[in-house]
């Protein structure tokens, strides 16, 4: 189901005080402003509560478990990880035999937790052998809960007092309330609506739109792809006005140069280059988030606090530990990593690189696997100034302007090359685009780009790209080893998988609970996919 039945009708009480008699009932991991009230009904009377509400439940929480498959039991601190599936549909990582072998998988298997994602079903919670069904409603639940926090403070701050010195900070909390829910919105979208095709994107189903606060006793329809973006385009620029001229304690909360480069995105998702370069042209000329060179980077790792080109995070990260030890079951694939074909660059070394012992792509570019400072920067929901620079670089490429796309790319890439062996692109048409959607991939990598730049490169009306993927999911036993003498876990079968990024797979299907509830939406149809090849051990 939407999340409907979170709030209760709202009723002024004076005009300073609001009372929501559903927040401790309702909602965890509020912050101290709840906790404060934990025994009695929870009150908000000024728009310092709203804001310590909108941090609480209005952001993505951010707190790492091990690894992305412990969606249960976590321990006290811990956060769930949101949608952490993108990472597995596409084409950056598949199972690796090798990296399991070596470790351990009884803590979580996310190759089995998250199977109907990674095989691309149509039923996605369905389990490996098809016994067991998991929710599939779970970011579905937390993000629109997220929006109706929204919703209420947007709803409710004008009605807030401050005084003259605080009105800043007023319009701050609203702002923020803005560029989250155009966030979520975007989000939605694109996990759960087709990609943004021009021709269809007025037909084409996403997502139900609620602005409200209150219950609404209604059934939930979805609306339109076209709507959808529409709505977080409004949104967003609202925020960005809002936004401007204010002042932020940290990346954890968003900002105007957050709002305008999401905006940026947004635009090229719907192929509108004018503005896609817009506004990530005033990202780059605002100068507040200044590439890092890793030429001269001085920091253990490259998604470290201290990065300066940092603009925005919310939620977990952690995939280096998940993706390369403790029998997480995937690795970067050769295939992915084979697109760092330049020998001279660095992100060889800072980003993604050959673990030698095991001959296989390694994940670095969030710190050793130890370092629980990992979690300080998400995973899926990261703005960095260098999307700015690739933005405009793909916008202007589209337009045929391959002047201004050169120099957003070999601005970006100045600052990922070894000095001594860097040499500007020089590239037009066709070869500059697949050069700047590569260029895309490598400086993206795992940080939730990459399923949705292979969707919309589907669609896309100027030069359209389908690539197939194929994914196996490897069954493993723990056996006593002769040659090792030690127990082991050895593979028994592979099954592999394909798809291809046109299919109507590419998108989401509603959840069941959401269909199963909501009687009459449409669901996205996919196939139950078999697998093409099983190779036994």
């Amino acid at each position: 189901m939407i999340y409907n039945n979170i709030f209760n009708k709202v009723k002024k009480v004076g005009n300073i005080s609001l009372v929501f008699s559903f927040l401790t009932l309702s909602l965890t991991a509020c912050g101290d402003f709840l906790e404060e009230y934990s025994q009695d009904t929870a009150y908000v009377r000024s728009f310092t509560d709203l804001d310590e509400l909108l941090l609480g439940s209005g952001y993505i929480p951010t707190g790492t478990p091990t690894n992305i498959a412990e969606t249960e039991g976590l321990y006290v601190g811990q956060q769930p990880y949101y949608y952490p599936y993108i990472h597995l549909m596409g084409d950056e990582v598949d199972y690796n035999i090798v990296a399991t072998a070596e470790a351990n998988i009884t803590n979580g298997n996310p190759a089995e937790v998250f199977f109907g994602y990674y095989t691309w079903q149509q039923l996605v919670g369905i389990s490996s052998d098809g016994t067991e069904q998991r929710a599939e409603d779970s970011d579905w639940k937390r993000i629109y809960k997220h929006i109706n926090i929204c919703n209420m403070v947007i709803a409710t701050i004008d009605d807030m007092e401050a005084k003259a010195s605080e009105e800043l900070e007023k319009q701050r909390v609203k702002g923020e309330a803005y560029f989250l829910r155009g966030a979520y919105y975007f989000t939605l979208a694109n996990l759960y609506g087709k990609p943004y095709n021009p021709q269809t994107a007025s037909s084409d189903l996403a997502v139900p739109i609620k602005l409200t606060e209150f219950i609404e006793d209604e059934l939930f329809q979805r609306n339109t792809v076209e709507e959808v973006y529409n709505q977080a385009i409004r949104d967003l620029k609202e925020a960005e006005q809002l936004l401007e001229g204010t002042t932020r304690k940290s990346f954890y909360r968003a900002n105007a140069t957050s709002a305008k480069l999401l905006l940026s995105r947004i635009y090229l998702y719907m192929q509108d280059w004018d503005n896609a370069i817009k506004y990530g042209q005033a990202v780059i000329n605002a100068g507040d988030n200044r590439l890092e060179n890793l030429n001269t980077m001085s920091a253990a790792y490259f998604l470290n606090p201290q990065l300066p080109e940092i603009i925005f995070s919310m939620g977990n990260g952690g995939l280096r530990n998940t993706l390369n030890s403790g029998g997480q079951a995937f690795s970067v694939t050769r295939d992915f990593f084979s697109i760092y074909n330049d020998p001279a660059d660095l992100r060889t070394t800072y980003f993604i690189q050959m673990n030698t012992d095991y001959n296989y792509p390694e994940f670095v570019k969030g710190g050793a696997r130890s370092d629980q400072s990992r979690a300080s920067l998400s995973a899926n929901f990261l703005l960095r100034t260098a999307e700015a620079y690739l933005n405009v670089a793909e916008a202007a490429a589209y337009k045929g302007d391959s002047q201004t796309a050169l120099q957003a790319l070999n601005t970006l890439r100045s600052n990922r090359i070894s000095t001594s062996g860097y040499h500007d692109v020089s590239a037009s048409n066709s070869e500059l685009i697949n050069f700047i959607r590569d260029e895309r991939a490598r400086e993206l990598c795992l940080e939730g780009h990459r399923w949705f730049d292979l969707r919309r490169y589907a669609v896309n009306t100027v030069q359209p790209y389908v690539k197939t993927i194929r994914h196996n999911y490897t069954t493993m036993s723990y056996e006593y080893s002769y040659v090792t003498w030690s127990y082991q876990w050895v593979a028994t079968q592979s099954r592999f998988y394909e798809f291809k990024t046109d299919e109507s797979a590419n998108t989401l299907p509603i959840p069941k609970e959401v269909i199963d509830f909501n009687i009459g939406m449409r669901n996205n149809e996919r196939t139950d996919r078999q697998p093409v090849e099983i190779v036994n051990y």
